[in-house]
C-alpha cells in the first residue's frame, strides 16, 4: 500500500494528498526531470571545487546520467561498470551483483561514479568500492535522486525523495510492463478492458497514462508475449 503524494519536477518537493494506493506509489519521470535533477547535481559538483578526470556510469540506470554528466561537467572520459539486482525491480531487498567490472584505466585519477538513484545503495556501496580498488587519486558519487533513509549517500546528488517506484524514461516499459503483470496477478483475472487497467494503474500505482501510451505497452507486451495481440479492446494474459 502507498500514499498518494503530488511532486514539483523543478524543485523536487512531493506533499500529501492523503489516498491509499493498492500497490507501490510510482512516478512517471520525463527527460525534462532528469536533465533538471542532472544539472542540480553538477552544480553542486562545480561548487564543491573538486573535478572529475573520469566519470563511471553504472549500467544499466546510471548511463544516461553519466553522459549528462560529462557534457555538464566538460569530461571526454567515459567508462562503465555493471551492477545487477537480484529480485524484483524497485524493492528494498533486492541483492547486487558485479557483473561487468571496469576495464578502463582510472589510475591516479579523480573518479566520478554515477547512477541514477540510491534507493537500497547498494549498487553505489558495490561500484565505488571496486573502483577504489583500480588506484585512483579520489572517488565521489552521483545520483539524480537520493532516497532519504538509503544506507549510502552519495556526495552529490540533485534532490532528495522519500521511497517511491521511480520510473525512468529509459525504463518505463520494462516497469508498466511489470506493474501491469502485478495487477493481473492481484486482481486474479486473465483479462482487463483498456478502461478497466486505466482506472487500476491510477487506483494502485498513482499512474495515469493516456490512450497513446497505453497502446504503445500494449504493443510492447505483445512483443514481449505476455499478452495477446491484438486484440482491440482487451487486455488478455496469454497462457
Amino acid at each position: 500500500m502507498g500514499i498518494l503524494l503530488s511532486e514539483s519536477a523543478k524543485s523536487g518537493l512531493r506533499w500529501l494528498i492523503v489516498m491509499e494506493l493498492k500497490g507501490p506509489l510510482c512516478y512517471v519521470l520525463d527527460f525534462d526531470d532528469i536533465y533538471n535533477y542532472a544539472y542540480q547535481t553538477a552544480e553542486k559538483i562545480k561548487e564543491s571545487d573538486w573535478k572529475p578526470d573520469v566519470i563511471v556510469g553504472i549500467a544499466r540506470g546510471g548511463w544516461v546520467h553519466a553522459r549528462i554528466q560529462c557534457d555538464l561537467l566538460g569530461i571526454k572520459d567515459l567508462h562503465s561498470v555493471k551492477v545487477d539486482h537480484w529480485g524484483v525491480t524497485a524493492t528494498k531487498d533486492g541483492k547486487a551483483k558485479l557483473t561487468v567490472p571496469l576495464t578502463g584505466e582510472v589510475k591516479g585519477k579523480n573518479v566520478l561514479v554515477v547512477d541514477d538513484i540510491t534507493d537500497t545503495g547498494e549498487s553505489l556501496t558495490m561500484a565505488v568500492n571496486h573502483v577504489k580498488e583500480k588506484g585512483p587519486n579520489s572517488v565521489k558519487s552521483a545520483t539524480l535522486m537520493h532516497i532519504a533513509g538509503s544506507k549510502f549517500i552519495p556526495d552529490y546528488f540533485g534532490v532528495e525523495v522519500a521511497w517511491a517506484w521511480e520510473i525512468w524514461p529509459w525504463n518505463f516499459y520494462e516497469d508498466l510492463t511489470a506493474l501491469i503483470t502485478k495487477i493481473f496477478e492481484a486482481e486474479k483475472v486473465e483479462e482487463f478492458s483498456t478502461m478497466e487497467l486505466k482506472k487500476h494503474l491510477r487506483e494502485y500505482n498513482n499512474i495515469v497514462v493516456s490512450d497513446d501510451q497505453l497502446s504503445k505497452i500494449k504493443a510492447h507486451m505483445g512483443f514481449l508475449g505476455r499478452i495477446e495481440y491484438p486484440l482491440d479492446k482487451a487486455w488478455k494474459l496469454k497462457k
